[in-house]
């Protein structure tokens, strides 16, 4: 079911509602007329309820599975799992979504360039630079001389050239 049905659905459901109401209204008014309507007014709240229930479920979980809330979904669980890289099936399987959707979402995701392909053997692994951790460590361009960024040095005490922050 594609989202334009079930919004049709939801139109329905909500006419039906309306309808059932509206003879549950008519039934209080003409008292020769109660059963049938009374019964008519509910079969049409029930028919529009889980219609309309339906439509909006439906609705809700295409919505959940288009490629750009994909791709961020992917994104925000590999940053809290701390990984930076996944294959498609990896991501089918976590993110519980048609195969078709997740493609699209990695394709969202490298049109972006938050996502890079690799052919590594015989699978592909798209890796997230940005999720990769750095180190800084203070390095000696002339020597090439490290030390821990909690030091608080300026001059190498190798060489005496001027200490650099890199990151790796």
């Amino acid at each position: 079911m594609n989202k334009t049905v079930a919004l049709i659905m939801l139109i329905g459901g909500g006419v039906l509602l309306a309808l059932g109401l509206l003879f549950m209204c008519a039934s209080a008014a003409a008292p020769e007329k109660t059963a049938t309507r009374f019964i008519l007014a509910i079969a049409l709240i029930v028919i529009g309820g889980v219609g309309a229930a339906y439509a909006g479920r439906t609705w809700r979980r295409l919505s959940e599975t288009e490629p750009h809330r994909l791709a961020d979904r992917l994104v925000e669980f590999l940053r809290s799992q701390g990984k930076f890289e996944t294959t498609a099936a990896e991501a089918v399987a976590e993110l519980s979504a048609p195969s078709a959707n997740v493609q699209a979402a990695l394709e969202v995701l490298q049109s972006r360039g938050d996502a890079v392909p690799e052919q590594r053997d015989d699978r592909r692994v798209y890796v997230f630079p940005n999720l990769k951790e750095s180190k800084v460590v203070r390095r000696c361009p002339y020597c090439g001389a490290e030390f821990p960024v909690k030091q608080a040095i300026t001059k190498c005490p190798n060489c005496g050239g001027a200490i650099e922050l890199d990151r790796t």
